[in-house]
């Protein structure tokens, strides 16, 4: 647990300084004159480190009373890790950018600073229902709002509508999951040796992913992975019909496959993908073919789990504090957002965003890519199991269990759901 490591450390420092030196009262200090100077630690490398850059250099030459220093801290693994060991230290940055499902594996233990104070006594026309709800709203945690949405993203699936055609299909998306299922025995080809010359679907097994698309079918099935409260739904039937559909179409059509790489969707291997809205411009501009976004495959609805990073506060320091609630209201303030969205792929965090001249004519010059704008409306939260420590792993695995091993799907969530209550209690409850 952070807070009784952090507790632990602080502790032995206590004990190991004079009695003197801990009791003794602070001499007054005179508060430091000029800007104040705040770090923020970023994850993401490419066009999606390099817009984070920009738009910190923007700040700071904007004005003369902040003064950002940018920090790259490798992938979100790492970043968590590296937040971890600074909490035990200390030694904390003043914001992070923070994989979404984390903010309250952070906030629960007091790592995270609320803003509902900064918000309320806001008095510069920050409006904080301009957000988005469905992307806002893993922001909070016990009813505080702790982040701010900044690259954010929703699963779709995308289609080579060339071989959709050549199969005598439709050149669109399949729209629900028994026409996904029926579509992939029509594109499915296979040689006079019976070797596979293509598939229907690659099912990502990405290793911070694979839950993700999964989730998304089980939401549209109406079921859950969990709730807000922790408890575990994988025994019930919309997920269990959700497995029995994966396993069904790998191991008995044999038209679909696991994937760990969007290249068996580009080498024309498979004819349908799943993937974040943020892979549409690498998909886009390496496909030789016709590349269709579209919704993932509803059954009984439409819904998906939002995904992406936020904006949280880690600051010890008052004065920082508010420095860095400037700063995240910056990064995350209609204008940057739209060049978020152009440069990277990731959609509109605001209404204002959404609306704003640079976005609108970029998806009036792209309507291919409006398709993850039309599905903000269908989104919810990550399943809360995915902040626990070992939760995309501890599903990630079940996905193997079940694409992979062609274990029994009732036997596979049932011992999901062990590892899952244990990983809870071992290091959450």
């Amino acid at each position: 647990m952070i807070k009784k490591f952090v507790f632990s450390a602080l502790l032995l420092v206590l004990i190991m300084l004079p009695i003197g030196t801990v009791f003794s009262a602070p001499a007054a200090e005179k508060a430091p004159e000029g800007p104040v100077k705040i770090v923020y630690w970023r994850s993401l490398t490419g066009i999606a480190g390099d817009v984070q850059d920009e738009i910190v250099a923007k700040f700071n030459a904007s004005q003369d009373k902040i003064i950002v220093e940018a920090q790259f801290q490798g992938a979100y693994a790492e970043l968590l890790q590296k937040i971890l060991a600074a909490l035990a230290s200390g030694e904390v940055p003043d914001v992070v950018l923070l994989d979404s499902p984390f903010v309250a594996l952070f906030a629960k233990d007091g790592a995270l600073v609320s803003l509902d104070d900064f918000v309320k006594k806001d008095t510069s026309g920050f409006n904080l229902k301009d957000y988005i709800p469905g992307l806002l709203e893993d922001g909070y945690y016990g009813g505080s709002l702790y982040a701010l949405p900044f690259m954010r993203s929703t699963p779709l699936l995308y289609v080579n509508g060339d071989m959709f055609a050549e199969a005598g299909l439709p050149r669109r998306a399949p729209v629900t999951w028994d026409e996904f299922r029926e579509f992939s025995r029509k594109v499915t080809k296979y040689n006079t040796s019976g070797e596979p010359v293509q598939l229907g679907v690659g099912f990502t097994m990405g290793q911070t992913s694979a839950h993700w698309y999964f989730q998304g079918a089980v939401y549209s099935f109406g079921g859950l992975v969990s709730d807000e409260n922790f408890g575990i739904h994988l025994t019930e039937e919309p997920v269990l019909q959700v497995a029995r559909l994966w396993q069904d179409m790998v191991f008995k059509d044999k038209t679909a496959m696991p994937s760990n790489s969007h290249n068996d969707f580009l080498n024309k291997q498979v004819a349908m993908v799943f993937g974040s809205t943020g892979s549409m411009g690498n998909l886009l501009s390496r496909a030789d073919f016709q590349v269709i976004p579209a919704f993932l495959p509803r059954q009984v609805q439409n819904l998906v789990p939002v995904g992406g990073s936020v904006l949280a506060m880690t600051s010890n320091d008052k004065r920082r504090q508010q420095a860095a609630y400037e700063f995240m209201k910056y990064m995350t303030n209609a204008e940057n957002n739209s060049l978020v969205v152009i440069k990277t792929g990731y959609m509109p965090n605001s209404t204002t965003a959404l609306n704003y001249p640079a976005t609108v004519e970029y998806f009036k010059e792209n309507p291919e890519r409006k398709v993850a704008l039309e599905q903000l409306q269908y989104t919810r939260p990550q399943a809360s199991v995915i902040s626990l420590g070992k939760g995309t792993e501890i599903l990630r695995q079940m996905i193997e269990k079940l694409l992979i091993a062609n274990r029994d799907p009732l036997t596979v969530m049932q011992e999901t759901t062990a590892d899952l209550l244990k990983e809870y209690n071992e290091s959450f409850k």
